[in-house]
């Protein structure tokens, strides 16, 4: 064999190798089929107890909550979505309707007071608050039987002690507007009046989670429980276990982690009736899974049926969709895509989306048309939008047998008490009134219709004016972005006017009786529109107030510049505000206090029964440095900005006193912690630990290359080149022996 053929199949080897390694890499990627469970939930004053792994039972993700503390879930959580059947069976291209569910456990129902499943969302009716807190509660008895409570309703269900070790938590059904009916055990809650009880104003069909440094942070599971014997020395916490979530379980393996089974879920955020021609195909969807916050991937397919043709999509017998095509994100249908089985062009346009989810090894497919309002043969209708015509319409005004408009029951009994009664705060006053202050627009979606998309899909101009004001002024948003800011006192009128997604706005009948003419709405004519219902309310001004954060200020340093988050002050103008800041100087100086400790001794004049507050007088360059006044190392000057350098370590407070003529004087208090120098300490990393199989593999992938490297390199010699070397030496041979 010649070297030149010895040096290609060499080369070829090393090809080889380089591609078995890559191979073998993906191959134990796509292999791995276990999680971390410290990944899935994270705690607060909360611990992880599973028990090791016993092969003659199943071992749950098990944990304890101490005084105040949870276990918390924080990624996005799908509420309801449609899984997939079978790809075998007949049905296979029929999607099954799926809703939230959650496997807990109590060994002991006698270790707690209450045990709480707390739930966060965004809102179907937006509020000040911007999220939707919902809450399932179990109460033990004397005898260790559970009581259940929705949101704080009693449910005639209870749990029986017996069955406490695996309790099934989830939503039956819900209306779409928000509501979702609670199951326990698999059967709706209901109160005493046999009326089924809800987790109410949820805003998508996922709990949507937003970090703590959001606007409005969201955690969309929380666990958490009051011990039976808080506060004294025997209190141990509280152990539950975590069973299953959405159906992926929760048991642990032999090396103490949790196997990821599920594939991810596909929610569809949006009520579709149809699509169009000449758009691009924009559906609000999200991918889900339970274990895993990266790594899903997502691919999209389309079929158009030919009409009156074969139906050529199935499934093969390895469960894979064939008769599909890619679906690009640039991709546009035209009327020349849509043809019967002559090949002409059809006005019967149908479309199935398909969208393929894989986290690497588990994988499912779902089809749009489940979630939409599809045809009898299970297809989305594509319309041309040039030709739609239909607007949404509204159902709080009707024409009278003699021919004028007048207001419906919807609208004086339903919608206008709604409206009432968001004009008020929990205590039945007016909500308050300035920059800041806002009025949140009930829920419409009970009163309009539109046959070319849902109420969420809809966009919506809130005209509004007031009695200090002539002038209409707007808002624009979607179904959750609807408020009113409230800069004066007084009363509102307000109109709303929806528009489709084929962009048509609700139209106006202007004229009188007998004699009216559509107009499109304008801000100078909504009030004359006779076929719009106008909604009022009124709210009074009772002086600023200070809008009051749950979260808690970040610790600081000595000698590092301290920033006070803002004060959230809501008033109309002409209030004044005064910033003092503070340090706690406790009355035994041999004690050291908690935050919690000091804010808990708080008195209602400023003082505290520990100890005593000083004073931090503001910078004032004029003070000589032995002042006794002189706190300018604090660099304190609120009238700039809240922020100081802490000098001392302990516990400072800033608060903040609002006056304004004619209202009692408002104050509210932030604390800081603040403890020594800081310190930079270099961080331990598990970069190396996580990364070794991949490091292996690289090193071995650039073996391979400095192997193909060195066989380019070094080129063989041919036949012709070694026929002639040879003779070159048998000439130098034979003149050597001439010499002789």
């Amino acid at each position: 064999m010649s070297r030149k053929r010895m040096g290609l199949f060499a080369l070829i080897a090393a090809f080889a190798l380089c591609m078995a390694a890559m191979c073998a890499s993906f191959m134990l990627t796509a292999a791995e089929k276990t999680v971390s469970r410290t990944n899935i939930f994270d705690t607060s004053n909360a611990q992880d107890v599973t028990p090791d792994y016993s092969a003659d039972s199943t071992t749950y993700l098990t944990y304890n909550i101490g005084e105040g503390g949870s276990v918390r879930y924080r990624r996005n959580l799908a509420l309801k979505w449609f899984e997939s059947n079978d790809t075998t069976a007949d049905n296979a291209f029929d999607g099954t309707l799926a809703y939230f569910s959650l496997v807990i456990g109590f060994e002991d129902t006698s270790s707690f007071e209450s045990f709480t499943v707390r739930m966060e969302t965004t809102q179907f009716s937006m509020s000040k608050e911007g999220k939707t807190v919902n809450e399932i509660t179990f109460t033990p008895d004397d005898s260790g039987d559970l009581a259940v409570s929705v949101n704080g309703t009693a449910a005639t269900a209870t749990v029986a002690e017996a069955d406490a070790d695996s309790i099934a938590i989830g939503f039956a059904s819900d209306d779409t507007n928000g509501n979702f009916v609670v199951a326990l055990n698999g059967s709706p809650l209901v109160n005493a009046d046999d009326e089924e009880l809800c987790f109410t104003n949820i805003g998508k069909y996922y709990a949507q989670y937003a970090s703590s440094s959001a606007d409005t942070p969201i955690t969309p599971l929380a666990f958490s429980a009051v011990s039976a014997a808080a506060g004294s020395e025997e209190d141990t916490g509280v152990n539950f276990t975590i069973q299953s979530l959405n159906g992926q379980s929760f048991a642990i393996d032999a090396e103490g982690d949790v196997t990821d089974d599920q594939a991810p879920v596909l929610v569809v955020d949006s009520d579709i009736r149809q699509l169009y021609l000449g758009f691009e195909i924009d559906i609000e969807t999200v991918t889900i899974d339970v274990c895993a916050t990266s790594g899903v991937t997502t691919d999209e397919y389309y079929y158009i049926p030919v009409e009156n043709g074969e139906e050529k999509r199935s499934f093969n017998e390895e469960g894979a969709l064939q008769g599909y095509t890619e679906l690009a994100s640039n991709t546009v249908f035209w009327q020349k895509d849509f043809v019967d089985n002559n090949g002409d062009k059809t006005e019967n346009r149908r479309i199935s989306i398909a969208y393929e989810l894989s986290d690497g090894e588990t994988s499912a497919y779902y089809f749009i048309e489940w979630y939409a309002q599809a045809d009898a043969d299970g297809f989305i209708p594509v319309v041309n939008a040039e030709n739609e015509t239909t607007r949404p319409v509204m159902a709080f005004m009707e024409l009278s047998d003699d021919g004028e408009y007048v207001p419906t029951a919807d609208a004086t009994e339903e919608y206008q008490p709604a409206v009432d009664e968001a004009a008020l705060d929990g205590e039945g006053n007016s909500i308050q009134v300035g920059t800041g202050a806002y009025f949140y627009l009930p829920s419409l979606k009970a009163y309009i219709t539109d046959v070319t998309c849902g109420y969420t899909d809809m966009d919506f101009t809130v005209y509004y004016r007031s009695t200090n004001s002539s002038s209409v002024s707007t808002i624009n948003g979607s179904y959750d972005e609807l408020r009113i800011e409230l800069t004066n006192e007084g009363t509102y009128e307000f109109r709303v006017v929806p528009t489709n997604s084929a962009g048509r706005a609700m139209t106006g009948w202007f004229g009188e009786k007998g004699n009216y003419t559509e107009k499109d709405i304008t801000t100078d004519n909504v009030f004359d529109a006779k076929n719009l219902c106008s909604f009022t309310f009124t709210v009074h001004y009772s002086g600023p107030v200070i809008e009051e954060s749950d979260e808690e200020e970040d610790p600081g340093y000595v000698d590092a510049t301290y920033s006070i988050a803002d004060f959230e002050i809501i008033g109309v103008s002409g209030y004044s505000e005064n910033y003092i800041l503070q340090y706690f100087v406790p009355t035994d100086s041999n004690k050291t206090y908690t935050l919690d400790e000091i804010r808990a001794a708080e008195q209602a004049d400023g003082t505290n029964s520990l100890g005593t507050w000083v004073i931090i007088n503001k910078y004032d360059e004029s003070l000589d440095d032995d002042d006794e006044n002189n706190n300018n190392d604090y660099s304190w000057d609120p009238d700039s900005s809240l922020s100081f350098i802490p000098q001392e370590r302990g516990i400072y407070k800033v608060t903040v006193r609002v006056t304004a003529d004619n209202y009692p004087m408002v104050s509210a208090s932030k604390y800081v912690q603040i403890a020594s120098n800081s310190v930079e300490i270099p961080g331990s990393t598990d970069w190396l630990e996580n990364n070794i199989l991949s490091l292996v593999f690289l090193g071995i992938g650039v073996l391979c290359l400095i192997g193909i490297v060195v066989l380019l390199l070094i080129k063989p010699k041919d036949k012709a080149a070694a026929a002639a070397e040879k003779e070159r030496k048998a000439e130098m041979k034979e003149k050597r022996e001439k010499r002789k």
